[in-house]
């Protein structure tokens, strides 16, 4: 019997032996043990008007390992304390936490106790230190609380909205020394490469066309001109690369074997290829062997840029359930392409059919470096034309 069930059975004798009495003061007596309870409900009903929760961290955007501080204050606005509240929040279990009361491992989930007591109309404040260790998204939408009631023994449990979000980015594999040949400046060789716009150095302006970029405007020859300007900019002298990253299913029945840990050093060894590309500010574009929205792969355009590369480590780090794709099809896109590309493909599995399609793409003026993932370290090989009679040059 809980306690709602006891006070009403007592206010109910209380009741019945003032009704035969006519005493006044059991009349009022037994009453109280009937408000009490509904006083309870309707303090519950409205806690979650009284009391809210705000969540801060300092970082949103973390490597595996790296310590975020976490601030949480518990405001209450309502005219009663709130002593001895405890906050239950429950984390991935590869979260590590420090500052907190409590913290368990249960059923492959961290959970985390702290305890406030909170006097009325104030707030409270608490520091926690959480550090992830594996890469994805650590997200939370609700705190749940339980606090002492007004009367009785049960705890007044209530689930308070909060709006956090992690995002850890994939931890990066050490590499190997890249170099492909299409990175050499245009000015020391003959390039087949499109040229593009160096953004860093202006060479004139030109009239305004329709579709220009707001930002390349030229204010000031537009002032003394009385029409728009748009900059030119000199070529630059890097092409961009095509990096392909082939990820294995994570399961093959075939095999009966798990790809999990495989492609998570796929995973790494982009995310490494990606930060290596925005310190040499080389412009790259990216494909992988899953399923884009009904496409057969994934491809983001190219890109140099520190948004580009953002974009590339959040989908990189947010990428957990998916559909793969034969790396045939990306490698038979690229193909057909006219210009000469500089192909940088990352791969667990390099085999004979791998290498087939390899060649026809050095037969087509590409050249060709394959990050080889099958061993305990990375091996680089490099796939160019050269006037060997097969037709191919392979340095490791």
């Amino acid at each position: 019997m809980n306690t709602k069930s006891t006070f009403h059975v007592i206010g109910f004798l209380l009741l019945l032996f003032a009704l035969f009495s006519g005493s006044w003061f059991l009349w009022l007596f037994g009453g109280l043990f009937f408000f009490m309870p509904a006083a309870q409900s309707g303090w519950m009903r409205h806690m979650r008007r009284w009391v809210k929760l705000e969540w801060s961290a300092d970082q949103s955007r973390v490597m595996p390992g790296t310590p975020v501080r976490v601030t949480i204050r518990m405001h209450n606005s309502s005219w009663l304390p709130l002593p001895a509240t405890w906050l239950r929040i429950t984390l991935p279990e590869h979260v590590t936490v420090e500052g907190a009361d409590e913290v368990r491992q249960t059923k492959q989930r961290t959970v985390v106790r702290l305890r406030l007591d909170v006097p009325f109309r104030q707030s409270v404040e608490r520091v926690l230190t959480l550090t992830p260790h594996v890469r994805g998204v650590v997200w939370l939408t609700e705190v749940h609380s339980d606090s002492l009631p007004l009367f009785g023994d049960e705890v007044s449990q209530l689930s308070l909205p909060v709006s956090f979000s992690l995002l850890v980015y994939p931890l990066p594999l050490p590499l190997p020394p890249i170099q492909l040949a299409d990175t050499e400046p245009d000015g020391s060789r003959l390039s087949a490469q499109r040229q593009q716009e160096d953004v860093t150095f202006q060479r004139g302006v030109r009239a305004y066309i329709p579709g220009d970029r707001f930002k390349h405007i030229h204010w000031k020859a537009t002032a003394k001109t009385g029409s728009l300007e748009t900059r030119l900019f000199e070529h630059t002298s890097h092409p961009d690369w095509r990096i392909i990253g082939h990820i294995l299913p994570s399961y093959e029945p075939t095999q009966q074997r798990y790809n999990d840990a495989i492609n998570e050093r796929t995973i790494s060894c982009l995310a490494a290829l990606s930060i290596l590309c925005r310190k040499r500010s080389y412009g790259y574009e990216l494909f992988l062997s899953v399923k884009q929205r009904g496409r057969e792969y994934y491809h983001l355009p190219a890109g140099s840029g520190k948004n580009h590369h953002l974009h590339v480590m959040t989908q990189l780090a947010q990428m957990h359930h998916y559909v793969t794709t034969p790396l045939t099809v990306i490698l038979r896109r690229l193909e057909g392409s006219a210009s000469r590309e500089a192909i940088l493909l990352v791969t667990p599995r390099f085999d004979r059919d791998l290498e087939q399609s390899i060649d026809r793409l050095v037969r087509r003026g590409h050249t060709v470096a394959v990050l080889d993932l099958s061993g305990e370290q990375l091996l680089l090989r490099r796939f160019e034309t050269g006037r060997s009679a097969n037709g191919r040059r392979v340095a490791q």
